[in-house]
């Protein structure tokens, strides 16, 4: 059942206001490492509202920004969160169409642009929400806060790649959390094609290298040479017909990790005339509840070490880089039941309960002890993209908005209208 005031605060939910939002905030490029803007943009929104406002600074100039609708007391606090940073900057030239740049557009119930899906879309509807029942004067009894956080997305530091526009995977939310920022619950706005997400898989970088022989190519093949990128071939080989195996081993709600090979660097490109003396294979290893990264390291191993014994070369160096866990929610949790109810109030459906595959913040508050839902709007392709969406551009659908800014609203108005158990 809907809260009584549901009606009230859904009169400021429309199109042209959710529209406007998400494409304002699309104008605004924020990458990895250049989230200010971005953050002042919603800062400035939330303390028009009447919310009471911080920009929590992670590091130079990368703050969260964070807004509070403080309630009456004795309520459950509600936490809605979700990135401002992007996938990309805008400028690669690898990435055309209007989907890849940081300039909406609106055709045909559509909007077009760089965050628009991942996840611009998810902080709007947020955004809308408590303006709304901010604007209606609605007394809750628990807090509301909205949190846009930097530096989500999936990079990490490495060898040359330094930098704030590498500093990603949860930097602002675990800083957000240790800092002062907390709830009894938290809705991640991710895309999630409005599905309720109560788990996630995790991920594990893991950089492999292998050592040769300083030699001139001229000599050939002599006696106790060693070529780097010739042992990292074999490496390769090892772990593509390990991962079959591994993916089979492992499951979770119907969904089993992959393994992708996703970078190789060796030798001298500038100068092949000199015997490759070091070659590193970068693989990311996805993991599902259950797993460690210990676990993994230990699977990895085991392949460099049978990898090493049969060529006669030395054990190949492990580094993992990055480990960001999985986690799960029971499906009755609170927070998933409410969610849930909130979806099949507003669309007349029951909500599909998914396994999210790429990294999640969610990770970061359910460690934290704030257990956290997955939902927004977003994760579906236009029907004449012709293919998926990271190969089509980022796009969203008004409509998706709309429906998930609705849901918002009631599961904000139950959690935190009623008193906390």
């Amino acid at each position: 059942m809907l809260h009584p005031d549901f009606h009230r605060a859904e009169r400021h939910i429309y199109e042209d206001v959710l529209r406007r939002t998400l494409m304002e905030m699309v104008d605004i490029p924020s990458p990895t490492g250049g989230e200010a803007k971005m953050a002042a943009y919603l800062e400035e929104r939330m303390r028009r509202a009447g919310l009471r406002t911080q920009l929590q600074e992670v590091s130079a100039g990368r703050p969260n920004a964070v807004g509070t609708l403080s309630g009456t007391g004795g309520g459950a606090n509600l936490l809605f969160t979700g990135h401002m940073d992007t996938s990309y900057a805008g400028d690669e030239d690898y990435l055309t169409g209007e989907g890849f740049k940081p300039k909406a557009v609106h055709r045909d119930g559509w909007i077009w642009g760089l965050g628009a899906n991942n996840m611009k879309s998810g902080l709007a509807c947020a955004l809308i929400v408590l303006e709304a029942i901010a604007d209606e004067n609605i007394e809750l009894a628990g807090d509301i806060t909205l949190a846009g956080v930097a530096g989500e997305i999936e990079k990490a530091p490495i060898e040359d790649f330094q930098g704030e526009s590498f500093a990603g995977y949860g930097t602002g939310s675990r800083y957000l959390i240790t800092h002062g920022i907390t709830a009894d619950y938290a809705i991640l706005a991710e895309p999630t094609s409005l599905r309720v997400s109560n788990a996630n898989m995790g991920c594990i970088w893991a950089k492999i290298t292998a050592e040769g022989t300083m030699a001139h190519s001229a000599h050939g093949k002599r006696p106790g040479h060693r070529n780097a990128v010739e042992e990292i071939h074999r490496i390769q080989a090892a772990v593509r017909d390990w991962a079959p195996g591994y993916s089979a081993r492992n499951e979770f709600m119907g969904e089993r990790p992959s393994v992708t090979i996703a970078a190789v660097r060796g030798g001298l490109t500038w100068r092949l005339s000199r015997n490759p003396f070091e070659a590193s294979l970068y693989v990311d290893v996805r993991t599902v509840p259950g797993q460690t990264a210990d676990g993994v390291k230990r699977e990895l191993r085991e392949i460099l070490k049978r990898v090493a014994g049969e060529s006669g070369a030395p054990e190949a160096a492990l580094l993992l880089y990055v480990n960001d866990p999985p986690t799960h929610l029971d499906p009755g949790a609170p927070i998933i039941q409410s969610m849930q109810a909130a979806h099949e109030e507003i669309t007349g459906s029951a909500s599909e309960l998914i396994m999210r595959l790429p990294a999640a913040d969610s990770t970061h508050f359910n460690r934290y002890d704030i257990p956290c839902a997955v939902y927004g709007p977003g994760g579906f392709s236009h029907p004449d993209s012709g293919t998926w969406m990271h190969a089509a551009g980022e796009h969203v659908s008004v409509e998706n908005l709309l429906t998930a800014a609705r849901v918002y609203l009631a599961v904000a108005l139950e959690i935190c209208g009623r008193p906390l158990e």
